[in-house]
């Protein structure tokens, strides 16, 4: 049977009871993050940390002695030892405000579950077909100080999945409130023009992406021009290439958008990169 890290203690998943998660499961009131992991271990995890960090203080919740990155990283590979996951995985931290309470909560104290699964991969790839993709249009996501984080609530991705899956895409591009192109239902999203490459800024409504940060500074480091811009719809038919990105699958090529055709040579290059980047990482854990 799985283990979980419920608020410390590692317990079987069935043994945590409705009541313990009743206020996170009727409000969508928490974030979460989820974390690729390479050879047993969590990668990029301090860079994870930060931006569930700031989103505890965001959701006014009260700060949590756990999620330091001694610890947190301890307790993540207890977990992924005694979950027998040795190799490629991923890492889910759920948090979210305990107690009850209706909109008005009765505390602020924090709650969380640490998740693990075991992946075939043990390394990054990016996709051998490209990926078909549409224009969600239906909910614009709004631009505030929640943006940037992974929340609880993800009713918009959800209803986005639905309709690429109901149009028979792999994907679906998600706007903002001012109408331009932001993400899709979970990536980053990044156009290369003439070698050069553009992505939205975070200021545009984006979430604020792990893997996304790590691209832009693999391409800078590597004599690519990075700028973030909005990004319309006619940018992305005059692209040569488009790529999406997050921290568990990596980097993904999209092939086909409406009867405009994209190359993967960025995408490939891009990846190659990024498994080095991630042995270094590794190596200097090791080392230290």
């Amino acid at each position: 049977m799985k283990k979980v890290c419920f608020n410390g203690e590692y317990v079987q998943i069935d043994d945590i009871q409705y009541k313990d998660l009743k206020r996170g499961f009727s409000f969508g009131d928490g974030a979460f993050e989820t974390i690729k992991v390479i050879n047993g271990k969590p990668v990029f995890l301090k860079h994870h940390l930060k931006r569930l960090n700031l989103a505890i203080e965001k959701l006014k919740l009260c700060p949590d002695q756990h999620f330091q990155l001694n610890v947190i990283e301890s307790v993540i590979i207890d977990l992924l030892q005694l979950n027998e996951i040795y190799e490629g995985g991923f890492v889910r931290i759920s948090i979210y405000r305990s107690g009850q309470g209706t909109y008005l909560p009765e505390t602020n104290d924090l709650s969380y579950i640490i998740e693990t699964n075991s992946l075939k991969e043990n390394s990054y790839s990016t996709n051998k077909k490209g990926l078909k993709i549409g224009v969600y249009d239906d909910i614009l996501k709004p631009l505030n100080i929640l943006s940037p984080y992974k929340l609880a609530n993800a009713q918009l991705y959800v209803l986005a999945s639905v309709f690429f899956k109901e149009n028979q895409l792999d994907d679906a591009l998600i706007k903002n409130e001012n109408g331009n192109i932001i993400e899709t239902t979970n990536s980053n999203l990044f156009i290369s023009s003439n070698g050069v490459l553009y992505t939205p800024a975070l200021s545009e409504g984006c979430v604020g992406g792990i893997m996304r940060m790590q691209v832009i500074n693999l391409a800078i480091s590597n004599g690519m021009l990075v700028y973030e811009n909005p990004v319309q719809l006619q940018h992305l038919l005059s692209a040569d290439e488009i790529i999406i990105t997050n921290s568990v699958k990596g980097i993904r090529w999209i092939g086909q958008y409406k009867e405009k055709r994209y190359y993967n040579s960025l995408a490939n290059k891009l990846t190659d990169l990024l498994n080095q980047e991630v042995v270094n990482c590794q190596t200097d854990l090791m080392e230290n």
